[in-house]
């Protein structure tokens, strides 16, 4: 069964960090390919903060253009207002349909807010995610510090050291 890799984010602007995470959550999960996806205005996120999503969206491409497991997609860029990962998962889920595995990679500072997302609860219906840490990060987390709504579903994989949802 095809593994799919959906990596959102503002991507303000990307970064050699999420380019080497991409590389190694592809090569761990083995998904082919990974998205990339640009949010175009998303809504935690103060617009005067963040750069025009277009230019983000070509910084990204460039980045990406050596890497064949990689590709762009700009769903969010196309499609007027907020972006919402419920939304935006759809969107794949309803392209690829439900014989393929849809990954969600974000990190664990976007997951850790997952519950004030919009209709977030049906994101784990849609796909599986993928959590990344930043190096120190994990080490000031812990399963307290999850919603309590999740936090019973949740585990710590300390050999690949990446969080799972279950």
């Amino acid at each position: 069964m095809k593994r799919i890799g959906l990596f959102g984010g503002t991507f303000n602007p990307v970064h050699l960090g999420h380019l080497r995470a991409a590389e190694e959550i592809r090569e761990s999960f083995q998904l082919d390919p990974v998205i990339f996806i640009p949010a175009s205005d998303p809504p935690h996120k103060k617009k005067e903060e963040i750069l025009d999503a277009h230019l983000r969206a070509e910084m990204l491409r460039l980045a990406i253009a050596g890497n064949p497991f990689f590709s762009l997609s700009e769903v969010e860029l196309k499609r007027p207002g907020k972006s919402y990962s419920v939304e935006t998962i759809g969107h794949f889920r309803r392209h690829f349909g439900a014989e393929v595995h849809l990954f969600f990679i974000l990190g664990l500072d976007a997951f850790l807010e997952v519950t004030t997302w919009k209709e977030y609860v049906v994101l784990f219906d849609l796909c599986h995610f993928i959590i990344m840490t930043r190096p120190g990060f994990e080490k000031k987390f812990s399963r307290t510090h999850l919603p309590v709504e999740l936090a019973k579903n949740f585990c710590y994989d300390s050999r690949k050291k990446e969080y799972r949802y279950r």
